[in-house]
């Protein structure tokens, strides 16, 4: 299977820079996604984040040398990404219940975090409603912001948390003046984008996020313009609560990447995704949202 080939390529890609400060959106490229779409599909196939799971590897691989000695502690800290002893103590411990020094001693118990396998079967458990667009360039107006190398925060519970500062990108815009002067002095929300949000990641590894609606030609002094390429679509609908501590498009959009791609004779194409907000109650659990993958034939 395609998609577990390539999680194991993303575990080899791991375990050979498990020392290095590597950049995840090298890693995600091999799934074909973008470093926060990595991170929400890692948890849903490993069952923990790819933060813990560095961690724990890190920590396992640590306690090995410590317990073959002749190696200083600050020098293992420093081999697996602690910059002070005493951050690497607390970590330490928390894992192996012992300070590193102890485990230099032959015949402390130490635990072990295996390198993952899969021998797994992914299998769809949900129905998922698509459709395919062909679409020109999409243009739209609205706010533009580039987050640099950003990644999702995954050890928050709530999705806006996870977000961070992309959230409140998008809280000022719809608390305040772009989304008001979208909504009432242009109103420019229309079909089929409606509100939409546009993520785009630069080859530098660059977030870029762009909020608005689509441009309908006319003079928008307070509004900044935006491009998407032309492209095929893939686009799949979500519908529930956005006042819930998972947000319904992401849940989705890991149901996308590592069951609907891997066995619909698509790829994804460029690095965009659309996300598309309609009219209606965004805190109901039938609320309809939208996400725009392109997408080429194999």
């Amino acid at each position: 299977m395609d998609f577990l080939n390539r999680m194991t390529e993303v575990i080899d890609y791991i375990e050979e820079h498990i020392t290095e400060d590597f950049n995840l959106n090298d890693v995600a490229k091999i799934v074909c996604c973008n470093a926060y779409q990595f991170g929400r599909i890692f948890s849903f196939v490993i069952g923990i984040s790819i933060t813990e799971y560095l961690r724990n590897r890190r920590l396992s691989l640590a306690a090995l040398e410590l317990q073959c000695g002749n190696i200083k502690v600050i020098d293992v800290a420093l081999k697996y990404g602690y910059n002070s002893p005493e951050s690497f103590a607390r970590a330490f411990r928390n894992m192996h219940g012992i300070s590193p020094r102890e485990a230099c001693t032959l015949g402390v118990k130490l635990r072990m975090y295996p390198r993952i396998t899969f021998q797994i079967s992914l299998k769809g458990d949900a129905d998922m409603e698509y459709r395919i667009e062909e679409k020109g360039i999409i243009k739209g107006v609205g706010v533009v912001k580039n987050f640099g190398k950003w990644t999702a925060n995954n050890e928050s519970e709530h999705w806006t948390e996870k977000m961070g500062e992309r959230w409140m990108f998008w809280d000022d815009f719809l608390d305040r003046g772009a989304n008001l002067i979208i909504r009432d002095k242009y109103k420019l929300y229309r079909e089929p984008f409606w509100q939409m949000g546009v993520t785009h990641t630069l080859e530098n590894g660059d977030i870029v996020e762009a909020i608005g609606a689509e441009d309908s030609g006319g003079d928008f002094p307070e509004l900044t313009r935006f491009e998407v390429p032309a492209s095929t679509w893939a686009v799949f609908t979500a519908k529930g609560t956005l006042n819930q501590s998972e947000h319904p498009i992401d849940a989705l959009t890991t149901q996308i990447f590592s069951e609907w791609l891997p066995s619909s004779g698509y790829e994804k194409s460029m690095d965009y995704e659309i996300q598309v907000y309609g009219p209606g109650n965004t805190q109901s659990d039938d609320y309809i949202c939208e996400i725009w993958i392109p997408v080429k034939k194999k």
